[in-house]
């Protein structure tokens, strides 16, 4: 038996009551997280800086296991297809964006809002002598400083501060 077995009566009981209230008040505490969250968001005070209609900033940064070149495909691209075999996306599946650039199926609305113009994707973004450190680039990408330099605040965070 392991130091984690229920040895008693009374700590089955203990455990099943935290676990009962747990998965009670949980969802309770979340949605009234949210909908305090939502109603910050929508308050003056969000808008007075904003602008009820201005310009929004939205930046994805898709971390981990994504294959940037098949979330924004190169169409028509034969280097592609040679490196790709099986694994590229085919251009016909490809929801098309312009003559050379295509969106993976699965992101049927940033295509939609692609094409009602509320929507850029900037490729090819980088920085000078990379040192293929994740890490390392992540944290450049997230501050914009040299990467002989380091920061303890965001680019975005900056922007906004002046």
């Amino acid at each position: 038996m392991s130091d984690h077995d229920l040895k008693t009566r009374r700590e089955f009981l203990r455990t099943g009551l935290l676990g009962g209230s747990l998965s009670w008040t949980l969802p309770a505490f979340l949605s009234r997280t949210m909908d305090s969250l939502h109603a910050q968001a929508d308050g003056s005070l969000i808008q007075g800086v904003t602008g009820r209609d201005g310009n929004i900033l939205v930046v994805l940064q898709l971390a981990g296991g994504n294959d940037g070149l098949n979330t924004v495909i190169p169409l028509g691209n034969d280097e592609y297809r040679k490196a790709r075999p099986t694994l590229g996306m085919a251009d016909s599946v490809a929801l098309q964006l312009d003559p050379k650039t295509g969106l993976h199926p699965a992101l049927s609305g940033l295509a939609s809002a692609f094409h009602e113009g509320n929507l850029a994707i900037v490729q090819g973004v980088g920085y000078p002598n990379p040192n293929r450190s994740h890490f390392r680039s992540t944290e450049i990408w997230a501050t914009a400083v040299d990467s002989d330099k380091s920061s303890t605040t965001g680019w975005i965070g900056r922007y906004f501060d002046n």
